[in-house]
C-alpha cells in the first residue's frame, strides 16, 4: 500500500511538471509567432522609409531643377540645360532595381512565414504536452 502511494506521488509529481513543460513551451511558441510579427512590422516599416527617401529625393531634385532652369533661364537662355552647382543629375540604372528589391522583400516575407510556421508548431506542441499532462491528473 506504501508503495502504490509513493509511486502516485511520484507520477503526480511527472504529471505537474509535464504540464509546466507543456505551458513553457507553449509560451515560447507564442513568444516566436510574436517576434515574427515584430519583424514583419520592421520590413514593412523599412520599405515605408526607403520609399519616403526616394519622395524626398525626387521633390528636392525637381526643387533645384526648378530653381537652375529659372536663374539659367534668367542670366544666360542659351546655357539653360546645363544643370547648378548643387543639383542632382539623375543617373539611370544605378541602385537596386525594382525586380532585386521585390526579390529581397519576398524573400524576407518567405523566410518569416517559416517562422511563424515554426513559432505556431511550437506553441501547438506545448499545448499538446500541458493537455495530455492535464488529463492524465484528473
Amino acid at each position: 500500500m506504501a508503495g502504490e502511494h509513493s509511486a502516485d506521488r511520484s507520477a503526480r509529481a511527472l504529471d505537474i511538471a509535464g504540464g509546466i513543460v507543456g505551458i513553457l513551451v507553449f509560451i515560447a511558441g507564442i513568444a516566436m509567432i510574436i517576434m515574427v510579427f515584430t519583424w514583419v512590422r520592421g520590413v514593412f516599416d523599412d520599405v515605408d522609409e526607403q520609399v519616403q527617401q526616394v519622395r524626398i529625393a525626387r521633390e528636392a531634385h525637381a526643387r533645384a531643377q526648378t530653381r537652375a532652369e529659372t536663374a539659367a533661364t534668367a542670366t544666360d537662355p542659351v546655357d539653360a540645360a546645363a544643370p547648378a552647382d548643387g543639383s542632382v543629375v539623375a543617373r539611370p540604372y544605378e541602385g537596386p532595381t525594382i525586380a532585386y528589391v521585390g526579390v529581397t522583400i519576398a524573400l524576407k516575407m518567405l523566410g518569416l512565414l517559416v517562422l511563424g510556421w515554426l513559432g505556431a508548431l511550437v506553441a501547438s506542441r506545448g499545448a499538446q504536452l500541458a493537455g495530455a499532462h492535464r488529463g492524465k491528473r484528473e
